[in-house]
């Protein structure tokens, strides 16, 4: 039985239209970091409306921007007495925009006053919302800096019409848009927002040199050095062919870096146990042809519990984070 929500945290109050729930509609985001290149693209659409123990929920394909729960979010439901969006998960449904620590800035407002735009600010995260639109950008703070999602297209209000029951179980395709005749744009379309390209389309784009990971390719080098603070680690990954070589990743770490004591094969620290980094995230990222990444960390002689380590031999290991994980040949290094 589920959960009711008003036994959870309390949730952001807005307007439904903040997030236009409706089956068929779909937003697609380019993730960029600081420095405005693109690193990687996700999204999200609303596959089918539901009924499960007597409510009424929309099914997405997944929702990314939850920093709280570290699982995937499917159902999703407007509440419209507590005017809060509401997620399931576990079978207990729970705020999907939690108001703990969180506050709110408007940014655009219409004619009347109301708001059009508005920012929720969390302490992993600021959401920008479109009335109308939905969630516009998200800029998501991280062990590697701040990444930042930008719409880039969106399909809103075009689908199967709101309050359709489209089966028990999540369909395999999306809704199919049916254009009516004298329909006034969407919001999305007044705000210049492209529709997604279909799935065959983009299939087709980079279907031509596009290459895939092998035992060859990417070589991993690692390297070791003292520094006054430690010993510095740098990993560079590295594309050895002629066709991008693109990367899948099921969050928002990137890298990783391990020291291991030889002696009896125990993990003295590891870079990320101490970093936060938004879950559920799937993303993808490549290296161009004969192009390489590179990343640095410094390590400070002390353990994952924060305790200075004892001199000696230790080896380092350095790590591209996907599932499974690609790993460097091992480096010795000695703390004296």
């Amino acid at each position: 039985m589920l959960a009711p929500a008003a036994l959870s945290a309390q949730g952001v109050r807005m307007s439904s239209d903040f997030l236009p729930l409706a089956v068929g509609n779909r937003w697609v985001y380019d993730v960029v970091n600081q420095e405005g290149r693109k690193i990687s693209e996700v999204d999200f659409s609303v596959k089918e409306h539901t009924i499960v123990k007597g409510r009424s929920y929309y099914v997405l394909s997944q929702f990314p921007f939850d920093p709280h729960s570290g699982n995937e979010i499917h159902l999703v439901r407007f509440d419209k007495n507590e005017k809060e969006f509401v997620r399931v998960l576990d079978e207990t449904e729970g705020a999907l925009f939690l108001a703990d620590a969180a506050s709110t800035e408007v940014t655009e407002t219409d004619k009347n006053g109301l708001p059009l735009k508005f920012i929720l600010h969390n302490p992993a995260e600021d959401i920008t919302f479109q009335r109308g639109v939905g969630i516009i950008e998200v800029r998501l703070q991280g062990g590697n800096g701040v990444q930042i999602a930008k719409i880039a297209s969106a399909r809103v209000g075009e689908g199967v019409a709101p309050g359709t029951i489209t089966g028990g179980r999540v369909s395999s395709g999306a809704a199919t848009p049916v254009p009516a005749p004298n329909k006034p744009p969407s919001p999305a379309q007044q705000a210049g927002i492209p529709q997604p390209k279909a799935p065959e389309t983009k299939a087709k784009e980079r279907v031509e040199n596009v290459g895939s990971i092998t035992e060859d390719n990417p070589v991993l080098d690692l390297d070791a050095g003292e520094v006054p603070e430690g010993h510095k680690f740098v990993l560079i990954v590295k594309n050895v062919s002629d066709k991008l070589l693109p990367f899948a990743f099921s969050s928002a770490q990137t890298y990783d870096f391990a020291v291991v004591d030889p002696a009896n094969g125990h993990e003295v620290w590891r870079w990320s146990q101490h970093m936060f980094f938004i879950s559920q995230m799937r993303r993808s990222e490549a290296i161009p042809p004969q192009g390489s990444w590179k990343y640095e960390v410094v390590w400070n002689h002390r353990d994952n519990d924060l305790n200075p380590v004892p001199p000696g031999s230790y080896q380092v290991v350095g790590f591209v984070a996907t599932k499974p994980a690609l790993e460097s040949e091992s480096v010795t290094i000695e703390v004296k």
